[in-house]
């Protein structure tokens, strides 16, 4: 016999089935609690993941003690990189930013592809063109650096740097007295 919660007897129940019971009344909570908590930390993990890559900044405000100086996006972009090659050739999405510091200047361009295959593909169409040593630009090589290819020339004073990375197309020219490390810098904050 088995006295019930409420004082009623239960013969039918012995004191073991009613123990396991409980327990089971008490686990089934616990258990709708911590798959809550798991599908919580999923859900902020994932939004933190989406958040943070699809916003990324490739033109801080200050980086490796210099400062943008400024900006170009958008049409206003696309119409820089075209004038600079005398024809339209830049995508739609385009980022071009100019810095300044005590150590000298230097130049990104980004230009944004819709997939990884475009972006390095025109990466291998630009340095194709521009290795020819009848160019603006000299001494064009291929680098493995930080296990991405990239190439580097010399030309109008300044080394530039050209790689491909997920969908996005990086140019970037620098003084050559700071040209590596502002590279080596800047590959961090792209790949990180």
């Amino acid at each position: 016999m088995y006295l019930g919660l409420a004082g009623q007897i239960h013969p039918e129940k012995n004191s073991f089935s009613v123990l396991k019971n409980q327990f089971k009344f008490i686990l089934f909570p616990a258990k709708i609690l911590i798959g809550m908590k798991k599908s919580i930390l999923f859900f902020l993990i994932t939004y933190l993941f989406i958040s943070c890559s699809a916003d990324r900044n490739y033109l801080p405000e200050d980086f490796w003690g210099m400062k943008l100086k400024r900006k170009l996006t958008g049409k206003e972009a696309k119409d820089f990189v075209d004038k600079l090659h005398f024809q339209n050739v830049a995508t739609e999405k385009n980022e071009v930013g100019f810095y300044s510091g005590e150590v000298g200047n230097a130049t990104v361009y980004i230009t944004y592809y819709s997939d990884d295959k475009a972006a390095y593909q025109d990466f291998r169409k630009m340095t194709e063109k521009i290795s020819p040593e009848n160019s603006m630009f000299v001494r064009g090589t291929y680098h493995n650096i930080n296990n991405k290819q990239i190439y580097s020339c010399m030309g109008l004073g300044q080394v530039h740097y050209v790689f491909a990375d997920n969908n996005l197309l990086f140019w970037i020219s620098a003084d050559p007295s700071f040209s590596r490390n502002f590279l080596d810098e800047y590959m961090k904050l792209v790949m990180n």
